[in-house]
């Protein structure tokens, strides 16, 4: 019986591609005083806690989204997870391996991007930053040919990739960054912000790339956003830190049930025709001709709130998602209560 526990123990942690516990990482700082020249000269030394005691785990084939505002510790996080830093104390396993002391080995495993941050030369167009990763990573010629068909085809970058990098939009660039993250095909791809100020075509070609990569080659992801959608579409549980603490982990069905499930109604509406719009949901924003109602997502498809929409005062509308601040804010608040 024990036996049988024990190799349970063992496909249990086997099952997981990133197991965090405990992981602290306290930076020495300083703050200045304020209250004129002499004053600001004073400073005051204090221990800022960017990773205050988080454990969580991604088990492998899953897409994870990791969630908090900017100064959460996020990117401390991901750094300690890729190898970059070291944690003060807690471990850290990324598929077996501690990132800090087996980070070349894991560099085979773990493919990265990190926001907008360039990780190719931009002076060489984008097929020969793939080239040469393909004599880093020691790709046979056959296979790096059928990955890079499979890529560009799945990014629409087939008109793109002969260009320097330096030319390349935004979303271009994005796109190209990924490819050169997962040319490897790694087990594990962290993603920090992939979709932020990119086009909407790049964003969704962004997005069904993470999908088929996971469902068809079940590789797994831990992606930071703050792109609401990313989340929806993408992430099949979330966490979520504040102030270096982990304050939510869990799906993102929960996480939807403690926000509340709502969406934004954006209402164009006929100069001098006044309409009580209070009745239909919380107005969030009013102006001339326009107002933006919090609806609760059941109410949009009921009966009265699409006989408002049909009115004849109303000349246009848009229904929205909201932004992941706005759902954050309602988190937070709902935390302190």
């Amino acid at each position: 019986m024990a036996k049988i526990s024990k190799e349970m123990e063992n496909a249990n942690a086997n099952a997981n591609a990133i197991e965090i516990s405990d992981v602290r990482k306290y930076f020495d700082t300083v703050e200045h005083s304020s209250g004129g020249f002499f004053q600001s000269l004073r400073r005051k030394k204090f221990i800022k806690k960017a990773v205050d005691g988080v454990s969580f785990n991604v088990r492998k084939g899953t897409i994870m989204a990791l969630l908090g505002k900017n100064g959460s510790g996020k990117s401390t996080l991901i750094k300690m997870l890729v190898g970059i830093m070291n944690p003060d104390s807690g471990n850290i396993k990324i598929l077996g391996m501690d990132p800090w002391k087996d980070r070349i080995q894991l560099s085979r495993k773990v493919g990265v991007v990190l926001g907008a941050h360039p990780v190719l030369y931009t002076d060489l167009p984008a097929i020969d930053n793939f080239e040469y990763i393909r004599q880093v990573y020691r790709i046979p010629k056959a296979e790096f040919k059928r990955r890079l068909d499979y890529l560009v085809g799945m990014l629409e970058l087939k008109d793109v990739y002969n260009r320097q990098v330096r030319e390349l939009s935004l979303g271009e660039k994005m796109k190209c960054n990924f490819v050169a993250a997962v040319l490897h095909m790694p087990e594990l791809i962290v993603l920090d912000e992939p979709t932020i100020g990119v086009d909407l075509p790049s964003m969704l070609n962004l997005r069904a790339a993470v999908l088929d990569l996971q469902k068809n080659y079940g590789r797994t992801f831990l992606i930071t956003t703050h792109i609401l959608e990313d989340v929806r579409i993408l992430a099949e549980n979330v966490v979520i830190i504040d102030r270096g603490k982990k304050v939510f982990d869990d799906t993102k069905e929960k996480l939807s049930k403690l926000y509340g499930d709502y969406k934004y109604a954006e209402i164009y509406y006929q100069d001098g025709k006044r309409l009580n719009f209070s009745k239909y949901g919380k107005v969030v924003e009013r102006k001339e001709s326009y107002v933006k109602l919090e609806v609760n997502s059941s109410q949009i498809r009921n009966k009265r709130f699409t006989k408002l929409l049909a009115d004849p005062r109303v000349e246009d509308f848009n229904i929205v998602e909201p932004e992941i601040q706005d759902v954050m804010k309602k988190f937070y608040t709902r935390m302190k209560k």
